[in-house]
């Protein structure tokens, strides 16, 4: 109880400052980015690293939220172990730590997630249980790794949370016994505080969503409510966003849980399989400008690597000129 109301007063201070404060040329901007790990990165030398790492330097980027520490539905099925390698999660938590940027890791992604959305309750309760089994798994192998660097700083669960699924309340409960089981585990590997994506399919209303969102965070130990705004996947309209996250600030103003907008640099194309190219500069511009007078903190992009760096081609790399150059007057 004394703990529950120290958290709350600590809150409630930062809370305080964040609302004072202006958003002008000289706010943040870029509070961080994700970063997914890839099995082609295992390869990657110093060069490369430092090449990511000097754009997100770049950018002022001062979090690296590692998507998922693996994304696969093998580990089930064999004796290997999961999770990318040490070594990797290693060199993130390093060129981080050199440029005092701080890192958020990311359980276990398993990619029949998004199938199992659509079906019952207890086969998403068994869903979640493999994937605490694999975080376990995969997590045991870095945790010395993550309790060592000056650079780990907290915890991101994969699983993304949309506005229709999950407002039932056979689903609600099994989101919020997961987010409490996992929060468990993952404080016995390494203390830090827990965030989680939501975004809305324009299904549920914005009053609605946030409180959803509100019982979600009263009900579990989140400390963060990542919003991507889903323009870049063509689920909401710039001009939509800032009236999901004005419902979800207020919503959460007496929560001791912050929102922060994820902004999409992606512009999806349409297909059975997932395929996005780098949004256009103008309406990155927009979707900056919108979001900005809710993120006291700076946007949170997805994803530098892929759609804002050389990393990403052409037309990533001149999205992040443009970037640069607007950021700058808005």
């Amino acid at each position: 109880m004394i703990m529950n109301r120290i958290r709350m007063c600590l809150f409630l201070t930062v809370m305080t400052l964040m609302w004072t404060l202006p958003v002008h040329a000289g706010a943040t901007r870029v509070g961080g980015t994700f970063l997914q790990p890839s099995n082609a990165m295992e390869q990657w030398d110093k060069t490369d690293w430092d090449t990511l790492f000097d754009t997100y330097e770049q950018l002022h980027i001062r979090e690296v939220i590692v998507q998922w520490i693996d994304y696969s539905d093998s580990y089930a099925y064999c004796d290997q172990p999961c999770g990318y390698t040490p070594e990797l999660i290693e060199n993130i938590l390093v060129h981080a730590a050199r440029r005092n940027m701080h890192v958020t890791i990311g359980n276990v992604f398993l990619s029949s997630f998004w199938e199992r959305i659509r079906s019952k309750p207890h086969l998403m309760k068994v869903h979640l249980k493999r994937v605490q089994k694999g975080t376990r798994e995969a997590l045991a192998r870095v945790a010395p790794i993550l309790k060592a660097s000056p650079a780990f700083s907290g915890w991101y669960i994969s699983q993304e949370i949309d506005d229709r699924t999950w407002l039932t309340p056979a689903f609600k409960d099994i989101l919020c016994s997961f987010i409490n089981n996992i929060y468990a585990e993952l404080q016995t590997v390494a203390p830090g505080p827990v965030s989680i994506s939501g975004f809305s399919n324009a299904w549920a209303s914005p009053e609605k969503n946030a409180a959803f969102w509100r019982e979600v965070a009263e009900r579990t130990s989140l400390s963060r409510i990542l919003f991507q705004d889903g323009v870049g996947a063509h689920k909401l309209e710039v001009d939509e966003v800032p009236i999901y996250l004005k419902a979800l600030q207020t919503a959460l103003t007496d929560v001791p849980c912050t929102v922060q907008p994820v902004l999409e640099l992606f512009d999806q194309q349409d297909g059975e399989q997932f395929s996005a190219v780098p949004a256009s500069p103008d309406r990155i511009r927009r979707q900056l400008k919108a979001e900005l007078p809710y993120a006291p903190d700076g946007v949170i992009l997805f994803s530098v690597m892929e759609y804002m760096s050389q990393y990403g081609g052409p037309q990533a790399e001149k999205l992040l000129e443009n970037f640069m150059q607007f950021s700058k007057v808005l």
